[in-house]
């Protein structure tokens, strides 16, 4: 396992490189203009930032842990109770990722706390001024291949009509 400082230091560079990815997206790689634009807050723009952050948490958690088949990024709950900030979307912008698995294990709910915790530090040093709670929040729901077949819990999201998840890691054998 990772001291806190490395996985600090792992965090920052997921960020570092999930500004550079944004920037390549909507400012031609000028990553000084993405930083200021999410500094305004500009939720359009966070959302590059969150895809490329979860592009990375499922590549991560992919090398981190064998049992891991597949990792998706789907949209969240909306964030009930709070109001959004003005320009900002209605639902919670933080990242909801759906990992399937072999078998299921605190090893990997402790992993992803950690992970959450070390996200949160960094994306609030971004500077948004719109950003609410729910948008330093990462979720990693597990699912295995039973919950896959039954569609149970979150493994229906894979199969929902409504909810459209995303692949963002695979493991290739």
């Amino acid at each position: 396992m990772y001291t806190q400082v490395e996985e600090r230091t792992r965090v920052d560079q997921m960020i570092e490189s999930a500004v550079a990815f944004c920037a390549r997206k909507v400012f031609a790689g000028d990553t000084d203009r993405a930083l200021a634009m999410l500094r305004q807050g500009r939720c359009d723009v966070c959302d590059y930032l969150r895809y490329g952050l979860a592009r990375q948490i499922g590549d991560y958690l992919g090398r981190t842990d064998s049992t891991i088949k597949a990792v998706y990024l789907f949209e969240g709950e909306p964030d009930e109770g709070n109001e959004p900030a003005p320009n900002s979307p209605a639902r919670a912008s933080g990242i909801s990722l759906i990992a399937w698995v072999d078998r299921k294990t605190a090893a990997l709910s402790a992993l992803a706390a950690a992970l959450e915790t070390n996200l949160a530090h960094g994306r609030r040093a971004i500077g948004c001024p719109l950003a609410r709670p729910s948008c330093y929040f990462l979720d990693v729901h597990m699912v295995d291949d039973a919950d896959i077949r039954d569609h149970r819990g979150y493994a229906a999201v894979l199969d929902g009509l409504h909810v459209r998840p995303l692949e963002v890691w695979t493991r290739h054998n």
